[in-house]
């Protein structure tokens, strides 16, 4: 089963007013732990693909080993990086994608659910909790049409609408994994608590 990854890190920041990603948590920057999570899970991808539009950001995934692409057109949505990340992506079964200020993600959680794919490759898998989806997403090639016509801010979100039938929901009991830095509130909250692995 292959699989590549695509790691979004071209968001604007809006409610931040600085770009987010280059924050600290610790002695890393937010998004280094994203890469961190994907990097430890060895052999899981064919390719690790990174859509950014900060020249450090893009130089990280370099040094990495993440092959990647800059997004100069981040302010036309969220759908500019996913079609990047798609176009960039080779002939697979699946695509997953992260966003990258989710910097609680662990890898046992990214192979659960690789693991779940393989076990249902037609499927779209969303890892869920309370009811409530969250990324990261894998979505099968079968989508690749679909998801480079998106347009504007829609994501995702809007072919999982259109397809609920081919949905599969993969429960976790906590949702701190899950948790996006959105907000000054947010990221205060990290720092206090760090990141556990």
């Amino acid at each position: 089963m292959n699989v590549d990854a695509i790691i979004m890190a071209a968001g604007l920041s809006k409610r931040m007013n600085q770009n987010k990603l280059k924050m600290k948590i610790g002695d890393k920057h937010i998004y280094e732990y994203i890469f961190e999570a994907v990097k430890n899970c060895t052999g899981c991808f064919k390719d690790v693909i990174v859509v950014a539009k900060d020249n450090d950001v893009l130089r990280k995934a370099s040094e990495t080993g993440f092959n990647y692409v800059k997004n100069e057109e981040s302010f036309l949505g969220q759908s500019v990086s996913i079609r990047l990340g798609v176009q960039k992506a080779g002939l697979v079964d699946g695509f997953m994608f992260f966003v990258a200020d989710q910097p609680y993600i662990k890898e046992k959680t990214i192979k659960k659910l690789l693991k779940a794919f393989e076990e249902n490759p037609d499927k779209i898998i969303i890892p869920c909790c309370n009811q409530t989806n969250g990324n990261p997403v894998i979505f099968p090639y079968v989508f690749r049409e679909q998801l480079m016509n998106l347009s504007g801010d829609a994501g995702g979100k809007s072919i999982i609408k259109k397809n609920s039938d081919g949905l599969l929901n993969v429960d976790f009991k906590s949702d701190y994994e899950f948790t996006d830095i959105d907000t000054m509130e947010d990221y205060d909250r990290a720092v206090k608590k760090k990141v556990k692995y």
